[in-house]
Parts: C-alpha cells; structure tokens; sequence
C-alpha cells in the first residue's frame, strides 16, 4: 500500500516527464522550420492529407483511398531525403520519453509500467532518513567483524548472535507482508539498532511497501503540532494520517522522548491500533525489558512487551570503535 503522498508524487513526476518531452519536440520541430521552410510544407501537407483519407474512402471512387496514400508516401519521401541531405535523425520531431515503453504515462496496457514502479520504490524511501537513500544503511553494510567473536559474560559469542540477528532482519524484510509480527530490539547505544531497522525499512519499502520511520521523540512532536495546531506541516498532517494504518511503522529511541500524559497517550494509540488492526511495528530503544516496564504506564507496557518480539543486540559501541578506527 503506498502512500498518497507516494502516489501523487510519482503521477507528478510522470506527468513533468511527459510534458518536457513534448516541449522538447515542439522546440525542435520550431528549430527544424526556422533551419528549413520547407519541412512546414511538408508537415502541412501531411496534415491535410491524413484528414482526406476518410472523405477518399467515402468518395464511392476505389482508386481514390490508394492515390491518397501514393501522394503521402511520395510526400514522406521527399521529406526523409532532405533529412537524411541535412545529416538530420528522420524521427527528429518524435518525443523522446524517459520510458519508451509507456511513454511516461506510468502504465502499459493497464498496467503499472516498469518505470512507474521504480519511482515508487524511490519515492517510498525518500521520506526515510538519508542514510537509506544514500546506501549506508542495509543489509550489506552492515559489518560483523565490529562484534567480538569471544563469548561475553553471559557465555554468548556476540559475533555469532548479531549474525544470527542480521539473518533473522534479512529474513523478515525479504518476506515482509500483512501477517508479519512486530520486533523490539533491545540493547545498548551503538549496537547497530538503528542500522538494522533502517535495513529493514528500505528494503520494504522498495518492495512496495508503505513504510514511516521516526524516533519516538519526533512522533510526539509532530502528534503535538497537530492536535495543538502549533503551525503543523503537511509532513506532520501526513504522518499522524498514516502511522496508524502505513504496512510498516518503526519507532527508533523509544524511552529516549520526554515522558507526559500526552506522550503516553500518543505512543499507546499508535501502538493498540496498529497492534489490534494486525499491523507491524519495530521497536528500539537502549533500555531493559525492566526499565521499559518502569518507564510507561500498565497498557503501553503490555503493548511492547507482550506484541513485540524481543532481539536482544551484543557486543561494544560500533560508534565509538569508528570514531577510534578514525583517531590512529
């Protein structure tokens, strides 16, 4: 399900490409005549004759249809010669479309075109943060070798485990669809959450599907503006429209936003429509399953705790061990 805002984005998109494509080849043809009178009388002659060919069928004369059609191919003729004396393409006047195939219409034999369905998919993300447009965060960038092979103190190799998490975003994004479950991902700061997460939101929302990505402070912000009316945004009217019905919704700092009635309020409205409705979330936060339970209200607390499947992350602040890679 993409977004309105997805949809009419890419329609305009088409449309603008479908107009400079026939600006251009009206700007050509205006270049061909003020180079060449005589294409005009060409192309006038064309046009008055194409017009005659139902009257000729109609004239009761047999011979009358063929001898139009002798006098425009004679006409045609002549016409490619001097283009062809001139060193001119003869399909100069053709509009050049991005897309052959649809001619920018978006769609081939009431179909969605090809073309129309990869500016979807870029359309989707460029509502997420950049590092999924740029490439930065997904799947292949995602390094293990930051994550120690040695078991930590809880016996775990924390290589082995974010492996086994990384193949089990792989999996879920890859097979993302309406019955997926929702995921909280647990761990401290620069454990590669956000990375992940992001992986996940890039990959189904080139996939078709209509994904909204924020952290949990920033929701409250724009829920606030909103219903305050605090000079809201369209992003922020668009956003509070979808985040309750969108296929995919990802909540990053969760417990990092400063906590109020009203924010409570938000994040538990969010969570029990879409947890109600059969509807995915992913969650990360840096706090425990406990200060999770400590930090929001009875609801909210059963929300995340019992809708969600935990991922616990392993291993040292990526971060800080790049920052340091960056110092020597």
């Amino acid at each position: 399900m993409y977004s309105k805002k997805t949809l009419e984005a890419v329609n305009t998109a088409l449309r603008q490409r479908r107009q400079d494509a026939l600006r251009q080849a009206s700007e050509r043809q205006t270049a061909l005549y003020s180079q060449s009178p005589r294409f005009r009388e060409y192309d006038h002659r064309l046009r008055e004759l194409t017009r005659s060919i139902a009257l000729a069928a109609l004239s009761g004369d047999p011979g009358e249809p063929e001898r139009v059609m002798g006098e425009i191919r004679a006409i045609q003729e002549e016409r490619w010669a001097l283009l062809d004396r001139l060193g001119i393409p003869r399909d100069i006047l053709e509009p050049r479309y991005t897309c052959p195939l649809c001619k920018d219409t978006g769609t081939v034999e009431g179909k969605r075109c090809q073309c129309a369905e990869a500016l979807l998919r870029t359309e989707s993300c460029r509502g997420l943060p950049s590092a999924v447009m740029d490439g930065r965060s997904t799947f292949e960038t995602f390094d293990l070798n930051y994550y120690p092979d040695t078991p930590d103190q809880s016996g775990r190799s924390p290589r082995k485990a974010m492996a086994a998490i990384l193949q089990r975003c792989r999996d879920y994004a890859g097979g993302f669809g309406p019955k997926s479950e929702s995921l909280l991902f647990l761990g401290r700061t620069g454990l590669g959450k956000t990375h992940l997460s992001l992986a996940i939101a890039g990959q189904t929302a080139r996939q078709g599907a209509a994904v909204l990505y924020a952290s949990a402070q920033s929701i409250i912000d724009r829920y606030e503006r909103v219903r305050f009316d605090r000079s809201p945004t369209p992003e922020d009217l668009e956003f509070v429209r979808m985040a309750p019905r969108c296929d995919l919704l990802v909540i990053d700092d969760l417990g990092a936003e400063f906590s109020t009635a009203f924010s409570q309020s938000v994040l538990y409205n969010i969570l029990n429509d879409r947890i109600t409705a059969g509807l995915p979330v992913i969650l990360s936060t840096n706090l425990t399953l406990e200060q999770l339970a400590a930090a929001y209200n009875e609801r909210i607390a059963s929300r995340i705790l019992c809708g969600c499947t935990s991922l616990s992350f392993a291993g040292k602040d990526i971060r800080f061990l790049r920052q340091m890679e960056k110092k020597r």
